[in-house]
């Protein structure tokens, strides 16, 4: 015996009713039928009572409309693939050039169920009449079968509503509505159907949405022209394939930030070639534990097509904010609403990707775990385009609550992140000038910045002997607790910077050790126990307290290169080391210089690793020649620095894509060397006399010279 599936009415509800998240995505969706209706123009009216409640809403379009036919055997199907069947068309004729439908699950038109209990539908062709349609949704809790649920269709002789000789479209009018909307819903709809158009694009497809209503619910709404001139980063991109193939950066600073002179754009022929070739992070296993890799993205093997990325960056922070030249809480309050990074398909709007509670970039996340330099939600607008007939990888659930996570959306997720992260560089690029010109206070150190002129006031202006003595006792203490504070807090970080590949590094050779002990490999055990303590010895070199003293820097980078051995093996880097003589002194600490070389190492591995070298290579030059100096001078064969020079020693900027790290290497390096009373210089490829195989080898790129007291011993 054979049985076959049933529903209940019910189904139906749970369609509408639960599928569809909220109302803002139910009037979307209907808004979303006129578009696939080849309408030019698609009316929102809201209409309230005497009551000032909402009482009515009404969607009128002026698209091909439907008659009979397509009423009964489309629009009253559920789950027709009617508009699957238009799209698979459409994407197989080379020669159109119109709208690709939007909707393929046949569902969305259960958004006015969403809305309301009554609907009144009326709809026309440009050949046949007018069709009146209306369904009581109350009725359906009445119905036990699905045949239960009667629904008035007919053909109007005389049209209701639409004129019979030169209007074609169709009018939804839903009524006795579920929800009671107070004003402030009803403002957030606006705001919901006005971004269904990306504010960007100057072209809108033909397809505009207006939204009326009999009352004033809509007045002092700001939009996006009002608030744009706001902005002072403005950035543009364009993504095909495996590579960025347009992209602009503008700062804008208004006329009031008087103390610059002008702003400065970046283009696609600024760009370093490494910042055009998209990168994406994944997880991945090595030696059984989970670290991040990155991958090349390829946008048309996952079915993606082109995406064009547009973005304003705003600056709240409130020394700087103070100069802008608007009305600081209409700015505030439009970011607040409608800040983050949307989605547009065909110029329309995937829901609900940059609504507040959902951060699909994992922008504000990354804020919180790495301080400094990243941008959040609330100070950014932005606008991310994909075209229907090329995304094929992206399909949208079923909920219409945005895109199936598989790989092609993940995908399109790093794409958009790493242009993101090339935008936000040079954003902190140009607010580190800003703070610089205008923020009182520019650093924030971990007890107190600078105590000197508060000592000074003190000793000028409070007369009093035993109270200035106090005081100053007190001031002085506070002064020597935070000179602590700073030497541990810069030591250990720096350890903490070099710890995970220490750590890494030993687990692999554990790993190793292990397999040859049980293959009884005798030499090779040995050799890897003796390279195991080198490792061991050279990063508790890195985290033991040391006193400056004179010190062989020779010494100090075989450690250091000892600490690598198996990196540079593993990445196929050779290293190559040189000295204008055999030994060459300096007065240092040894934990922070072998700390300084690994972390500068460790940039290098990353760099030639990360632009694919084939002959990779690492020059590490001891000399005398750089004047008044005993100095280690580290350069490779990689892409050089993509960021000026003054700017990546500052705290949480990075040239590496994705903002990947903390930005901190070389500003803790850079404080370690002034510890030291050392420097650390970068230095052009001409400045440094290299040994001539360095030259001839081009292994004079990223050079960066630490530059330490000479000793005395010869």
């Amino acid at each position: 015996m054979k049985e076959s599936f049933t529903i209940t009415p019910r189904i139906i509800a749970h369609l509408g009713e639960d599928l569809i998240k909220n109302d803002s995505i139910a009037l979307l969706e209907l808004v979303k039928n006129a578009y696939d209706a080849n309408a030019s123009e698609c009316i929102v009216d809201f209409e309230v009572n005497s009551a000032e409640n909402l009482s009515k809403i009404t969607i009128t379009d002026n698209g091909i409309g439907m008659n009979l036919d397509t009423i009964k055997n489309a629009y009253l199907v559920i789950g027709t693939d009617f508009k699957k069947k238009e799209l698979s068309k459409k994407m197989n004729d080379n020669k159109f050039t119109g709208r690709y439908p939007l909707g393929e699950k046949g569902i969305g038109r259960l958004g006015a169920h969403k809305l309301g209990n009554k609907v009144y539908i009326y709809s026309k062709t440009k050949k046949d009449k007018e069709v009146e349609v209306i369904i009581d949704w109350e009725k359906l809790n009445d119905s036990e079968k699905i045949n239960d649920f009667k629904i008035d269709v007919n053909e109007n002789l005389k049209p209701k509503y639409i004129d019979n000789n030169i209007q074609t479209g169709t009018i939804i009018i839903i009524e006795k509505l579920k929800t009671t909307w107070d004003r402030r819903q009803i403002r957030e709809i606006h705001r919901n159907l006005m971004s269904l158009h990306s504010p960007f694009s100057k072209v809108n497809d033909g397809f505009l949405v207006k939204i009326t209503s009999n009352s004033d619910l809509f007045t002092g709404l700001p939009d996006f022209d009002d608030i744009i001139n706001a902005g002072l980063y403005f950035c543009h991109c364009k993504m095909k394939g495996k590579y960025i193939t347009d992209f602009s950066y503008n700062f804008k600073p208004w006329k009031t930030l008087a103390k610059i002179d002008k702003g400065r754009m970046i283009s696609i022929k600024d760009l370093h070639e490494i910042d055009k070739c998209l990168k994406g992070i994944k997880d991945s296993e090595s030696s059984g534990s989970r670290v991040k890799d990155l991958y090349d993205i390829d946008l048309v093997r996952n079915k993606i097509g082109e995406i064009e990325f547009d973005l304003v960056i705003f600056e709240k922070d409130a020394q700087i904010f103070s100069y802008v030249n608007a009305e600081k809480t209409s700015i505030n309050k439009y970011l607040k609403e409608n800040g983050g990074i949307r989605v547009y398909r065909d110029n329309v709007r995937i829901y609900d990707y940059g609504e507040r509670d959902n951060d699909w970039l994992g922008i504000d996340i990354k804020r919180v775990h790495r301080v400094g330099g990243n941008v959040s939600n609330n100070i950014i607008l932005g606008s991310v385009k994909i075209k229907r007939h090329k995304s094929f990888g992206l399909r949208e659930k079923t909920n219409r609550e945005g895109f199936i996570e598989n790989e092609s959306y993940q995908v399109f997720v790093d794409a958009v992140n790493f242009a993101l992260s090339l935008f936000v560089r040079y954003r902190n690029q140009d607010k580190a000038l800003l703070t610089s010109l205008y923020k009182e206070i520019k650093v924030i150190e971990p007890v107190l910045s600078d105590l000197g002129e508060v000592i000074n006031i003190v000793e000028e202006n409070i007369t009093d002997k035993e109270t200035k003595g106090e005081i100053l006792k007190y001031l002085h203490r506070i002064n020597d607790q935070y000179k602590d504070v700073k030497e541990i807090l810069i030591k250990s970080a720096n350890a903490g910077l070099n710890l995970g590949v220490v750590i890494h590094e030993i687990e692999k050779q554990i790993k190793a050790l292990i397999g040859f002990s049980e293959r009884n490999e005798v030499e090779n055990v040995k050799e890897i126990a003796k390279r195991l303590e080198k490792i061991i010895r050279g990063y508790t070199a890195m985290i033991r307290k040391t006193a400056i003293k004179e010190l062989s820097l020779n010494n100090l980078v075989q450690i250091a290169v000892d600490n690598y051995f198996f990196r540079f093996s593993d990445h196929k880097i050779n290293v190559e080391i040189n000295s204008d003589i055999n030994i060459i002194y300096a007065k240092c600490s040894e934990a922070e210089t072998i700390s300084i070389i690994t972390n500068l190492l460790d940039n290098s591995i990353f760099w030639l690793s990360y632009a694919r070298k084939e002959n990779r290579e690492i020059s590490i030059y001891v000399t005398t020649q750089i004047n008044g100096y005993s100095s280690i001078v580290i350069s490779d064969n990689g892409p050089g620095f993509n960021i000026p020079t003054e700017m990546a020693i500052q705290p949480f900027i990075t040239g590496k894509p994705n903002n990947m790290g903390m930005g901190l290497g070389l500003h803790i390096s850079t404080e370690m060397m002034h510890a030291m009373k050392g420097e650390l210089y970068f230095f052009d490829k001409n400045e440094i006399k290299f040994p001539k195989y360095v030259k001839e080898r081009k292994i004079n790129n990223a050079v960066i010279a630490l530059c330490f007291p000479i000793g005395g011993k010869k």
